[in-house]
């Protein structure tokens, strides 16, 4: 994993999430948070886990990530302040300089839900039904899908525009747009299906949000179970 070295302080604005890695301890892992507030400090909403808050100290490490327009940035910071009223949130040091990490930008779970899609590219057969699938592979960023409609029936290819509708496993109803980046083809004993990989174009902030963390959530439960 390269790094590049740099200063930006305009990715400190309030709301913008962020991600809180604790690199040790049994709650080791990493939990999505926001910016509450900034100034000297920056102000961080608690980590919790499963709506409780995890517990840390005064002098704790932990390692940010933020993710910003033009990529992901990262530095290591120690608590300095835990308040708990109004709202629980955690104060700390403020990074003189950061690293920009070069990566991908967002971290993926293997997952099996059903998903409704169609194309919006003009020359896309307009389809009476929606085109059935299944999601494998899920991220903040995009989807990977796994479906028995071909194509070629659709007249879709990379670069293609797709309407995404699909709920998490807690419930949460996402829909979103979307761009092929990548096709592939498999046969099975059922017939051929096709992969189809994409990346968000037209996302609610929230909803992907929403997406982050149920994937770093299930990363938290492999590492707890020693399955990462």
């Amino acid at each position: 994993m390269g790094t590049t070295y740099i200063q930006r302080q305009h990715i400190f604005d309030v709301n913008r999430r962020v991600v809180i890695v604790i690199p040790e301890g049994p709650y080791s892992g990493r939990y999505p948070s926001r910016i509450e507030g900034t100034g000297k400090m920056l102000v961080l909403a608690a980590p919790t886990h499963k709506g409780v808050i995890i517990r840390l100290d005064i002098g704790d490490p932990i390692r940010m990530e933020i993710v910003a327009e033009d990529g992901k940035y990262t530095f290591d910071t120690h608590i300095e302040l835990v308040e708990l009223e109004p709202i629980p949130v955690i104060h700390v040091k403020k990074p003189e300089k950061l690293f920009r990490v070069q990566r991908r930008e967002f971290v993926r779970v293997k997952i099996n839900i059903p998903l409704e899609c169609e194309p919006l590219e003009p020359n896309c057969r307009e389809a009476t039904e929606c085109i059935h699938g299944h999601i494998v592979n899920l991220s903040g960023g995009g989807v990977r899908i796994i479906t028995w409609c071909s194509p070629e029936t659709y007249n879709f290819d990379i670069g293609s525009e797709l309407e995404l509708k699909f709920k998490l496993p807690d419930g949460t109803e996402i829909q979103a747009k979307a761009v092929i980046i990548h096709l592939s083809r498999k046969e099975t004993e059922k017939g051929e299906c096709f992969g189809v990989s994409v990346k968000f174009t037209e996302i609610d902030h929230k909803k992907q949000d929403d997406i982050i963390k149920y994937v770093l959530e299930c990363q938290y439960e492999m590492r707890r179970k020693g399955l990462l």
